[in-house]
C-alpha cells in the first residue's frame, strides 16, 4: 500500500470515529447544537442533577409571652432563611435545652406551650421538621407564664380605687459584700434582696410572685429551694436551702406587676408595670473553705473537689473564734497593724503587730491573716485573741484567690455562732426553721418575724 493510501485511510477512520462521538442519540433532536449566528455551535446543556434534601436551618424567635390561659407560653418565630430542598412539615418546641421536644400545632408562626407553671420564666427554643428529620434549635429566648386578667386573685381585671404604686430595687450582694452583684460574678454565699418603696402589708402576695431559679452549667433551667425572709417591712431576703450551684445564672422573676399587696393609709398598694421583670446575678466557681478547730486546719473545696489544706492557729481560751458560716467580702488589707488597746488588754499584754495579707470575716473583728509570730503553733493549737493566723504563703492565696461570696465554716472552735447580724454570713447561721417564719409562705402567716439581733452598727479593730 502506498503511502498515500494509508493516509487516506486514517482520515477516513478519524471522520467516523467524529461522526459517532457527535452524533446525537434518537428522540434527543433538541439537544443537537444549534448554529449561532456567527456560525458557530453552541454546546447542549449538561442534564440537571436531582436536589439532595436536608434538614432545615434553625428558625428565630420573635417573642415568648404569656397566652391566653393560665399556665401557657405563646412563642412566636420566623421561620428559617431557607428550608434545605424539602418543605417543612412541623416544629417544635423545648423547654430544657432540647432534652424534651414538644409538637407545635401547625407552621403558623406562632407555638403555644401549655401546662406550665405560672410565674416561672421558661427558657424556650425552636426547630422546623421536614423529610429529612429536625433541624438545629433556635438560640433560647425567655417568658414567664401567667393568669390571664381577672384569673388571678392578686391582680383583678378593676384595679381597687384609692391606690398607689409600688416599684422595687434589687441587690444581688445585699450581704454587704462590697460589690454591684450585677456586674461581676459572685461566690455561692450572696444573700440577694428585693427592697420596696413601701411597706408591705400582705407579704403573701408579694412572695407568691417571686420566683427564683438558676440556669446550670448544662444549661437547663431548675427552680432554687429556699425562702424568703423579711428583715423589715419593706425588704425581702432570699436564701436558697443550700449554697447556690456555681457556674450558673440566677433569675428572681418578678410578676408583681398589678398585684394588690394590701392596704395602707386606706390606699391599695398595687405593683407597677415595671415589676414584670427578671433581675439575673451570676455565681462563679464554687468554693467551699472549711475550718476546723480541732484539727486546727482549712480546707478548701473548689466545685466540690479539695484543692487546698491549710494548717490555721484560731482563738486561744477565753477568746474563741466564733462557729458558723463567715463570708468574703472586698474588706481587705494587703498590710494591717493590730493593738491590744483595741482589745482592752492591760500592760502586761501589750503588742502592737503588723500582719500581711488581711481577709476580714465579721465587722467585729475576725480576719484572716499572716502571723509570722505564731509560726511555732499554726497547724499544733489555737493561741490567737480570735482571728484565723496563717502563714504568709496561705493567707496570701485567701486574700487574692477568694471573691466576694465565698464561704469559711467555721466548727469545732468551742465559740459562740456567728450572729445574724454580724457580718456577710451572718444570716446563714439562722437555723432553717427559725429563718421560716421570717417568710409568709414559709410560716403559713401574713405575720413574719422581721427581727434581728442587730445592734448599732459596729465595726471594731480585730485582735491578733
Amino acid at each position: 500500500m502506498t503511502r498515500a493510501r494509508r493516509l487516506l485511510g486514517a482520515a477516513a477512520a478519524l471522520s467516523v470515529l467524529a461522526v459517532t462521538l457527535g452524533a446525537a442519540p434518537a428522540g434527543a433532536e433538541d439537544a443537537t447544537p444549534q448554529p449561532s449566528s456567527t456560525g458557530t455551535s453552541t454546546p447542549a446543556p449538561m442534564p440537571s442533577q436531582p436536589t439532595v434534601a436536608v434538614a432545615p436551618g434553625a428558625p428565630s424567635i420573635l417573642n415568648v409571652v404569656g397566652g391566653t390561659a393560665s399556665g401557657q407560653l405563646a412563642i412566636t418565630y420566623a421561620p428559617p432563611a431557607a428550608d434545605g430542598g424539602s418543605a417543612i412539615t412541623s416544629y417544635e418546641a423545648s423547654i430544657d435545652k432540647g432534652s424534651t421536644w414538644w409538637p407545635c400545632a401547625g407552621t403558623t408562626g406562632e407555638c403555644v406551650l401549655t401546662n406550665l407553671r405560672n410565674g416561672t420564666q421558661y427558657r424556650v427554643s425552636v426547630r422546623a421538621l421536614n423529610s429529612v428529620g429536625p433541624g438545629p434549635a433556635s438560640d433560647q429566648a425567655a417568658g414567664v407564664p401567667t393568669l390571664p386578667a381577672g384569673a388571678d386573685p392578686a391582680k383583678p381585671r378593676k384595679l381597687p380605687k384609692p391606690r398607689a404604686w409600688v416599684s422595687a430595687s434589687f441587690n444581688a450582694a445585699s450581704n454587704s459584700l462590697g460589690v454591684d452583684g450585677s456586674k461581676v460574678r459572685l461566690g455561692v454565699g450572696t444573700l440577694p434582696a428585693i427592697t420596696f418603696s413601701r411597706a408591705i402589708p400582705d407579704k403573701r402576695v408579694a412572695e407568691s410572685h417571686l420566683e427564683v431559679s438558676a440556669i446550670l452549667p448544662d444549661g437547663k433551667l431548675r427552680k432554687v429551694e429556699g425562702a424568703w425572709g423579711w428583715t423589715s417591712e419593706r425588704t425581702a431576703v432570699f436564701r436558697p436551702k443550700t449554697y447556690w450551684p456555681g457556674h450558673a445564672t440566677i433569675l428572681v422573676t418578678s410578676t408583681l406587676d398589678r398585684a394588690v399587696m394590701g392596704q395602707s393609709g386606706g390606699k391599695y398598694l398595687v405593683g407597677k408595670r415595671a415589676l414584670a421583670t427578671t433581675w439575673t446575678f451570676r455565681t462563679d466557681r464554687k468554693l467551699i473553705a472549711r475550718v476546723d478547730g480541732e484539727r486546727v486546719n482549712m480546707r478548701v473545696f473548689i466545685d466540690g473537689r479539695k484543692v487546698q489544706t491549710f494548717p490555721v492557729s484560731l482563738g486561744k481560751d477565753g477568746w474563741e473564734t466564733r462557729n458558723g458560716v463567715k463570708v468574703i467580702s472586698t474588706d481587705k488589707e494587703p498590710v494591717k497593724i493590730y493593738r491590744s488597746e483595741s482589745l482592752g488588754l492591760g500592760p502586761e499584754e501589750q503588742y502592737a503587730l503588723e500582719a500581711d495579707w488581711n481577709t476580714r470575716l465579721t465587722p467585729t473583728g475576725e480576719f484572716i491573716h499572716t502571723a509570722t509570730w505564731a509560726y511555732g503553733r499554726i497547724g499544733r493549737y489555737n493561741g490567737s485573741h480570735g482571728c484565723t493566723n496563717m502563714r504568709a504563703e496561705d493567707a496570701e492565696w485567701i486574700f487574692t484567690k477568694t471573691i466576694p461570696g465565698d464561704v469559711v465554716l467555721y466548727d469545732k472552735t468551742g465559740g459562740t455562732t456567728v450572729q445574724d447580724w454580724n457580718g456577710p454570713g451572718g444570716l446563714w447561721n439562722v437555723p432553717w426553721s427559725q429563718w421560716l417564719r421570717k417568710s409568709a409562705l414559709g410560716s403559713g402567716s401574713a405575720t413574719v418575724d422581721t427581727t434581728t439581733d442587730a445592734p448599732v452598727e459596729v465595726v471594731e479593730e480585730a485582735s491578733a
